[in-house]
């Protein structure tokens, strides 16, 4: 007995690892931080992008190049002008409705997403107006992977079944007639 005391004793005096210990106590909250700003920062640029290539597909409906059946002629200009977002025409929901003036109401509800669990596209209204004077309202939805699973974890944005997360933008304009 007393010799395993004596080498308890002796093992408690001795400091070799002592670093290794804050080591492995630090790095992972590091890498964490590290990591969830890389992927912060790539949906970041997804939003960004986004925001910028509805500004330019909304400017084609707003000159009259798109029209009711050039739906998918609007999704294809909004994708050519995203990057960080592969399949992007498979993966993004369109709505644009008018807004009713009388009361303002427009796009109250939550963002319809496309469901990649069930392969589900949501039926949403897409009515570029018909020339007369009113004002529009365009929500774009876009499910898309991060690149790291962190970013959910640390900025709480919710992720469906499929691990996607959903980037929404929103744009206005007023229809003009002919």
């Amino acid at each position: 007995m007393t010799r395993l005391r004596s080498l308890l004793a002796r093992f408690r005096r001795q400091d070799h690892g002592s670093a290794t210990v804050e080591f492995v106590i630090a790095v992972p909250l590091v890498l964490t931080f590290l990591f969830s700003s890389i992927d912060f920062g790539a949906v970041m640029l997804r939003q960004v992008f986004l925001d910028r290539s509805v500004d330019m597909a909304v400017r084609q409906v707003r000159l009259g190049t798109v029209d009711q059946t050039g739906f998918t002629a609007f999704r294809q200009m909004i994708c050519d002008g995203t990057i960080l977002i592969p399949n992007c025409t498979s993966n993004i929901a369109i709505e644009m409705r008018p807004v009713d003036t009388t009361n303002f109401t427009g796009l109250d509800a939550p963002a319809q997403c496309v469901n990649r669990e069930q392969d589900i596209q949501p039926v949403l209204a897409f009515n570029p107006g018909a020339g007369n004077q009113e004002l529009m309202l365009i929500r774009v939805c876009i499910a898309a992977d991060p690149f790291i699973a962190l970013t959910g974890m640390v900025l709480g944005m919710e992720a469906d079944a499929t691990g996607a997360y959903n980037i929404v933008t929103n744009a206005a304009f007023a229809n003009e007639p002919t």
